[in-house]
């Protein structure tokens, strides 16, 4: 029979429950997802980089950066996705069309800033429309990876695991997202 139940850790019970809330809830516990995985690479890069010889202090490690990676997503979600947008919106068009220019032999002046100024304002248009769909997909996989790993099911059954659980999370917060706009 002991061979049927593995023995989980409490690493692995904690990061499956981290996991499966990550699934269902991700949408609306954003700053958890950074949370939970500052709280796993932390202990992960204790475990590989550092030899800190005791598991207590592998997880305080792992705890102190789950709880700066909660802060920061609380402070900083919505102007860290304009920023990211428009800084990535405008880089992609400033870089177009200078190689567009280069490769028509045209006068490059200052009307290569204003694609640039342009392109940044639809990325942060895009950005801010596409960030809740990102976010559902996001922590629907991260959440649905912590939990298939967390499970020591093997490689098939884990990717199968892995699949389920990402289709659960994106239904479920996605039904989640449109019964709060018909509250609304």
């Amino acid at each position: 029979m002991d061979q049927l139940i593995p023995n989980y850790t409490g690493t692995q019970l904690l990061a499956a429950a981290v996991g499966i809330a990550l699934v269902l809830f991700g949408r609306r516990l954003y700053w958890l997802a950074l949370g939970g995985v500052g709280f796993f690479l932390g202990i992960w890069a204790c475990s590989q980089f550092l030899d800190l010889g005791s598991t207590g202090l592998q997880l305080g490690v792992g705890f102190l950066l789950g709880v700066l990676g909660a802060l920061l997503a609380s402070a900083a979600q919505r102007v860290a996705v304009a920023l990211g947008g428009f800084i990535i919106g405008g880089t992609i068009a400033y870089w177009t069309a200078w190689w567009l220019a280069s490769i028509l032999q045209w006068q490059t002046a200052s009307w290569l800033w204003i694609v640039g100024i342009f392109g940044a304002m639809i990325g942060t248009f895009f950005a801010a429309i596409l960030f809740d769909i990102a976010l559902v997909a996001l922590t629907s996989l991260i959440g649905a990876l912590m939990v298939s790993h967390a499970s020591q099911l093997g490689v098939p059954h884990e990717s199968w695991l892995f699949l389920i659980l990402v289709f659960v999370g994106m239904v479920a917060q996605g039904s989640g997202k449109k019964r709060e706009q018909r509250d609304d």
